[in-house]
């Protein structure tokens, strides 16, 4: 990522936003980030798993749009065909960025040179007045909204983590051909872990409202199944016969 600017409009109220270019990048996206507050939304019609940061090692949560890289079954003719759309994608290319002169304070920054961002055609940034337009009004909002909801994902994760409910899987894709392509660094939950809590941790969880993020996670396995025939109906490739699912050395199918 580029090097990010704080957003101003005395620096940007000239600036206009091509409204598609979030399309644009999920198009090539195949995992897309998601905050714990979206799970049980996303599970309704795509697999979500928790993945590793590389950069600094810790619990993301993601779901997976194609079985191939550089793909997203759900973006088809340039159009987000999805029944729910990500955050991150409501509000690239905008991104929250420490403040440059306010310690411990937020703001919103842009890359003013991303192609998405022209002085001649899009959606503006500011009015006249050099207030935020409508669209910016609201990117703002869900960008205050994400903040909030990082954090609850950060607490999330590391408690299931310390909980010991989170197991290691293999996704495995058998294509008509007889070629394979295994998925790894993917993470699901342990259900016989979970079902083996103490009433006091389970309680917990309960308070903490992390029982729905958690069943939704096991759940939206079964969205295996939706991205088969998502890929067999839409993208061009080798058909899929077969999707499974390895812990360990066990399998259980998932189609």
């Amino acid at each position: 990522m580029a090097e990010l600017v704080e957003l101003t409009p005395e620096a940007h109220g000239h600036l206009k936003l091509d409204t598609s270019a979030a399309v644009e990048v999920a198009r090539r996206t195949h995992i897309m980030s998601l905050r714990v507050t979206e799970i049980s939304r996303a599970a309704c019609e795509v697999p979500v798993f928790l993945t590793k940061s590389g950069q600094d090692g810790e619990w993301l949560i993601s779901a997976i749009t194609s079985y191939e890289l550089e793909k997203n079954l759900l973006v088809r003719d340039g159009k987000w065909q999805g029944i729910y759309q990500p955050s991150a994608m409501t509000t690239y290319p905008f991104f929250l960025m420490k403040h440059p002169t306010e310690e411990k304070q937020y703001t919103i920054g842009i890359d003013p040179e991303h192609a998405a961002f022209s002085k001649e055609d899009g959606e503006p940034l500011f009015e006249e007045n050099k207030k935020a337009g409508a669209m910016l009004s609201r990117i703002t909002s869900v960008l205050q909204d994400d903040m909030r909801n990082d954090v609850h994902t950060y607490q999330f994760c590391k408690y299931i983590d310390e909980l010991g409910l989170i197991r290691s899987i293999d996704v495995t894709v058998r294509y008509e051909g007889g070629s394979v392509n295994t998925l790894k660094g993917l993470n699901t939950i342990d259900e016989a872990k979970l079902a083996g809590l103490s009433e006091e941790q389970f309680k917990d969880l309960r308070e903490k409202n992390y029982l729905a993020p958690l069943y939704s996670l096991l759940i939206s396995l079964y969205q295996l199944n939706h991205l088969i025939r998502l890929h067999n109906e839409h993208s061009g490739s080798e058909r899929v016969v077969q999707v499974s699912m390895g812990v360990e050395k066990d399998e259980s199918a998932a189609a």
